[in-house]
């Protein structure tokens, strides 16, 4: 047992720390768009800064394909330990860069390609500890304990924006425009490090393990896996845009759409996403025993219709401008975000067998967040600019819901095969 909740903790714990380096950008974002984007109309700075928000997006299947090609070839531990370091330094070179005031455009282009090394290595991370989870455990209890991976990987986004709020409580605009935006960066490469050392004391999983001793690893993962589950990856990427849209939007961007479009302090936005982001977190706690008892896919289906219909509602709450109703409305959608986000995981494990699951994942999650998550607040941004609908986020969502139902449908007929594919497996690990 205590070997199992090692293994839980560290990958948990590698997963917040990289996604920790990875959000902290657009939670600095306005103080970015000041410092490497400069222009007079703020609106255009930010969508600037975003667009480099979306570099790190973009690079994240490359990383998928890359990485999860190493990781059912050699090793998902191993893959897991270079994917952690291999963000450490792109962040740690984001801390010491010149400013736009410095060295003029230089400084944005070279901001924008370690974003892009950022997404590079978050591509091969959050799909391989989401496979060395599952294959650490029976497949009964693959719901709880890869909602205990979202878990902590949230946390590194509370992480973040505690701490930047509390630099921008404790620092002065100017500070924090010359040096204190800094700070987090350098606090997020050092942290990857540490993330690294506890990662090394993580085994192989068995599941992989027992793979490697009956059969000779495919030679080209990604080739088989468009071959032969074509239609798998289609429905996954999906379900994964669907999540990445709304969590995107939800948590990830919500302290920049408070602070910038409804008049909230940014200290003060930062705070309220914080708790949000942590209700959000525990709900996937809660949902991820729900769906060891019940299954995935019926907790997607009821939180996607509920989200459908109450994000409207919840986004008027939100808009209020009293803080009591924009905390209820954040706290609404913990749940419901929670359920789409903490089925994510199970759907993808049982979507691909073993010898495939590092790239089939891989390609299914990060080619749905690049599409969805990086793009969405340039979305968001660029139609508010247009429209002049504050509450354009709700309509976003009800979108993407709409988008995925074909896929959700579809997904009845699909996962069961996967399952089977598996069993070997499964009677091993029971």
């Amino acid at each position: 047992m205590h070997i199992k909740k090692h293994i839980i903790v560290s990958t948990a714990m590698g997963v917040g720390l990289e996604l920790f380096d990875f959000v902290i950008y657009l939670f600095l974002s306005p103080i970015i768009a000041s410092v490497f984007f400069p222009h007079k109309n703020n609106g255009i700075a930010l969508l600037a800064t975003l667009g480099g928000f979306a570099a790190g997006y973009l690079a994240r299947p490359l990383g998928g394909i890359i990485y999860g090609h190493f990781g059912d070839r050699i090793s998902r531990v191993r893959t897991l330990i270079f994917s952690l370091f291999s963000m450490a330094i792109p962040t740690f070179f984001i801390s010491c860069l010149p400013t736009y005031s410095m060295v003029g455009v230089i400084a944005p282009i070279l901001l924008v390609l370690f974003r892009f090394a950022q997404g590079f290595a978050m591509g091969g991370d959050i799909p391989g500890a989401i496979c060395f989870i599952s294959e650490h455990f029976k497949p009964q209890q693959r719901g709880f304990m890869t909602c205990c991976l979202v878990f902590g990987m949230n946390m590194g986004a509370v992480l973040a924006g505690v701490l930047i709020a509390t630099l921008i409580s404790l620092l002065t605009p100017s500070d924090m425009l010359s040096w204190g935006w800094r700070i987090p960066f350098a606090i997020g490469a050092l942290l990857a490090i540490v993330g690294v050392y506890i990662r090394r004391r993580t085994s192989e999983t068995p599941e992989f393990q027992k793979y490697l001793s009956m059969s000779k690893p495919e030679r080209w993962p990604s080739k088989t896996l468009v071959r032969t589950h074509f239609r798998s990856i289609s429905l996954g990427f999906a379900i994964a845009g669907l999540a990445a849209g709304i969590t995107t939007m939800t948590s990830l961007f919500m302290a920049t759409y408070m602070s910038h479009y409804l008049g909230i302090k940014p200290e003060i936005a930062l705070w309220l996403n914080s708790i949000s982001i942590c209700a959000y977190s525990l709900s996937c706690i809660a949902i991820g025993l729900v769906i060891d008892r019940l299954n995935a896919l019926l907790i997607l289906e009821i939180g996607s219709v509920a989200i459908f219909v109450l994000a409207y509602p919840i986004f008027m709450l939100i808009s209020s401008h009293h803080l009591l109703l924009v905390l209820l409305g954040l706290l609404m959608f913990a749940p419901l975000i929670g359920s789409i986000m903490g089925s994510l995981p199970t759907i993808l494990i049982e979507l691909f067998p073993t010898s495939i699951r590092y790239s089939g994942i891989g390609v299914c999650y990060n080619f749905g967040f690049s599409l969805f998550a990086g793009t969405t607040p340039l979305l968001v941004v660029f139609l508010i600019s247009i429209t002049g609908v504050k509450l354009m986020p709700a309509f976003i969502i009800m979108a993407l819901v709409i988008l995925a139902i074909p896929s959700i449908l579809l997904l009845h007929k699909k996962m069961l095969p996967a399952k089977q594919i598996d069993i070997a497996a499964m009677n091993f690990l029971s």
